[in-house]
């Protein structure tokens, strides 16, 4: 399925990232997605420019609405921490 988030902003500045269209509408896509917007570089990640956080943000809203048995991942993705697995009781 097509994706409405318009991406040319965001490809055109990180042309790596174009690596979504391939995977678009699997697991690893929305783990991808959310791994954009999590430190996975040991505070070193600096973040991206408002407009294309926004984009990534609506990416990964758009994905969860489309494919939304991947939405409840087992995994807690806070800035900095990187993954770490959910606890019961939390």
């Amino acid at each position: 399925m097509p994706r409405k988030t318009d991406t040319t902003a965001l490809y055109d500045r990180f042309p790596h990232l174009r690596g979504i269209d391939l995977i678009w509408g699997t697991r690893e896509c929305r783990q991808y997605i959310s791994n954009l917007m999590t430190d996975t570089r040991g505070g070193k990640r600096q973040g991206f420019p408002a407009e294309h956080a926004m984009t990534i943000m609506r990416l990964l809203m758009e994905h969860d609405n489309l494919y939304p048995q991947f939405e409840n991942e087992p995994f807690d993705l806070r800035w900095g921490d990187g993954p770490m697995r959910r606890t019961s009781g939390r």
